[in-house]
């Protein structure tokens, strides 16, 4: 099936969002920077057989997963190592979680969309918890788990017409989600973010995760290609042609042009921003200002104050 044909099997993947990463070089400063200068409540995450370790900003079940590389020796962390010394510190990528993570997989070779293999994933919590998952790398051309920054950074357009009596070439596919399935489901996983204390309140009164930003070299584009990996509904967007929302289990999922109608600068396609409801706006932005790390516009924080994430505050 080609991936321009708009064609997509029925019914959707059901998912939802489950988390941002955001690359650091240096964890125990990315925790103090969104505790301190952001007003988040982080919890430690742990740490992964693969050489890294994480801490968590959680927003129900939803979050934000601060990374780094704990054993650089380890090979499981070379593509974080490999991110940050090429793109530096932001998100490379971001999970959605599924129901069954068997089912997406054949819905998604019947729609003939690049995967790769399951990948079974563990982290071990400050507690001795061991948390297990099974993850699944979609378009691994243009994943950075899988591939380096300076391909994915031409990734995403629309392949050109094939020259006369060759074949078409092959289809340039935007940043896709990893997709997961958390062993105990949905359930297990609120009762562990419960258990470690990362519902209570974020100090600077955030409440909500409202949408998410991909920054992507065509929406149109890259929307096709969501909707025939994934079945996700288009949604009126309110962007003024400047990308395409899909409806992921009610947040909104932005593909996102590039500013003016320009090229995707490096690192590349990837994701880029989120949007969060504050309790009062107005509290949550003096506390930012107080910190010196809101922006001047007042609308929220910018990548150079969150570790490459940009922080919206509708």
């Amino acid at each position: 099936m080609s991936v321009t044909s708009g064609e997509a099997p029925s019914p959707a993947i059901p998912a939802r969002f489950d988390h941002i990463i955001v690359a650091v070089k240096d964890l125990s400063k990315a925790i103090a920077t969104y505790q301190t200068g952001l007003g988040f409540t982080v919890v430690p995450g742990g740490e992964h057989p693969a050489g890294t370790h994480n801490a968590l900003v959680h927003f129900g079940i939803h979050y934000v997963e601060l990374l780094a590389v704990q054993d650089p020796a380890a090979p499981g962390s070379g593509w974080v190592k490999e991110w940050i010394a090429t793109a530096g510190e932001n998100p490379p990528t971001y999970a959605v979680a599924v129901e069954s993570l068997d089912a997406a997989v054949e819905r998604l070779d019947a729609a003939g969309v690049p995967h790769g293999e399951i990948e079974r994933g563990e982290r071990v919590t400050p507690e001795g918890t061991s948390l297990r998952w099974r993850s699944l790398v979609v378009a691994p051309e243009s994943s950075p788990r899988t591939q380096s920054p300076a391909v994915i950074a031409a990734s995403g357009r629309p392949p050109p017409l094939p020259h006369r009596g060759q074949p078409a070439p092959k289809p340039a596919w935007p940043p896709m989600p990893f997709l997961i399935e958390w062993e105990g489901g949905d359930a297990a996983r609120l009762a562990e973010i419960e258990r470690i204390g990362a519902l209570a309140p974020h100090p600077a009164g955030w409440e909500q995760l409202l949408s998410v930003s991909v920054l992507v070299a065509d929406p149109e584009f890259a929307a096709r290609c969501y909707q025939q990996a994934f079945g996700w509904r288009r949604i009126p967007d309110g962007l003024a042609g400047r990308g395409v929302v899909l409806d992921l289990a009610g947040l909104r999922l932005e593909l996102i042009a590039p500013p003016s109608g320009g090229r995707v600068l490096p690192p590349g396609p990837r994701p880029t921003a989120i949007a969060l409801h504050a309790r009062d706006r107005q509290e949550t932005l003096d506390y930012l200002r107080e910190q010196g790390t809101a922006d001047g516009a007042g609308r929220g924080v910018t990548p150079a104050r969150a570790h490459g994430l940009r922080i919206a505050l509708p």
